[in-house]
């Protein structure tokens, strides 16, 4: 079971055609946030799909006719800022054969160690603001 932070990864150790071998043969995929590669983003927006969206517009004529209109269009589920945007915790579950789903991968509440790895996330994330400046 390959877990990456993200394809660039899995480019790196094996080449191109069998990192996307790789990809392709994932029966489960688990989007996380943070993902920086346009292509990338660009190609899991497309993986995820597209909904309708509606417009209506009204058109108002001569001696008060009025004329409605519905359009629609395609429009990614997720577009790739939202993938690169989606919160710390939060997850995009791809099944082989299921619409996307998104899920909250928040487990440390019930893990024995919970407090301690709070405490770790809290002081790597200081350390993290402190190199920002």
């Amino acid at each position: 079971m390959p877990v990456l932070q993200s394809l660039a990864q899995a480019r790196d150790k094996w080449n191109e055609h069998q990192a996307n071998a790789i990809w392709d043969a994932s029966i489960v995929k688990v989007i996380l946030g943070g993902a920086s590669n346009s292509r990338d983003l660009q190609d899991l927006s497309a993986l995820v799909g597209e909904r309708d969206e509606y417009t209506d517009s009204v058109t108002l004529g001569d001696h008060g006719s009025r004329s409605n209109q519905r359009s629609v269009r395609r429009v990614p589920i997720f577009p790739p800022d939202r993938i690169r945007r989606l919160p710390f915790g939060t997850g995009i579950v791809l099944l082989r054969s299921a619409p996307p789903i998104v899920t909250d991968l928040h487990p440390w509440p019930k893990r024995p160690d919970a407090s301690q790895l709070t405490a770790d996330r809290a002081e790597i994330e200081t350390l993290l603001r402190r190199s920002d400046t």
